[in-house]
């Protein structure tokens, strides 16, 4: 398992003086498919709303979003993510289409989709859900929906005419295999997120 640094930037701290990391599973996308999302954030950009674009290099498919993690846990989290990691071989995930949250006549979140939520990915995320529970990490309620953000409404100021950009352009399917999964950790800067792995995590390796 390959480790990055887990000190600076960005630390939080407690009012006892834990340093906070904010964290989250996830599997990486390929670069070619983050350039077609950034060619699509430019024709949505044509449409004037007011939008907080997420930059092509910090899309990903998110797993398990887990807040703020006093840092002493994230060797933890490091290591019930390897454990689910290696029950699952990797697998082809298919990205394909448009969408908004929670609908087109009322967005508020603009993503790409997958054409379909694959066996392995449920069972992957169902074997994340339970290793990270005995880590202390509360189970989610809602309904498994794996998808890749690309923008978040400010206002709804031209938000018709950006939903209709969005279906109309759609995205052509594109494969590609998911071999990892990345525990990362997440800085909020004024320029943005600042993702720095954590732990990168082959699929399907036993230790």
């Amino acid at each position: 398992m390959k480790k990055t640094s887990m000190t600076e930037p960005g630390k939080r701290e407690t009012s006892v003086g834990k340093e906070m990391v904010r964290a989250f599973v996830c599997v990486e996308i390929p670069g070619a498919i983050r350039d077609g999302m950034e060619q699509l954030q430019l024709k949505l950009k044509q449409a004037g709303a007011e939008v907080s674009w997420v930059k092509p290099s910090n899309i990903h498919l998110t797993l398990k979003f887990l807040g703020d993690v006093p840092r002493p846990r994230i060797q933890g989290v490091c290591s019930a993510v390897e454990r689910a990691a290696h029950v699952i071989e990797p697998f082809e995930i298919e990205v394909s289409g448009t969408g908004c949250f929670p609908s087109m006549s009322s967005p508020r979140v603009l993503w790409v989709g997958l054409s379909q939520v694959s066996n392995e990915l449920k069972q992957l995320h169902a074997v994340l859900e339970n290793e990270l529970a005995g880590e202390g990490f509360a189970r989610e309620t809602r309904r498994f929906g794996p998808h890749l953000t690309i923008g978040r409404l400010r206002s709804q100021r031209h938000a018709p005419a950006l939903a209709d950009r969005l279906r109309a352009a759609g995205f052509e399917a594109v494969k590609f295999q998911a071999n990892e999964i990345i525990v990362m950790r997440s800085d909020l800067k004024p320029t943005g997120a600042l993702y720095t792995p954590q732990a990168i995590i082959p699929l399907g390796v036993l230790p």
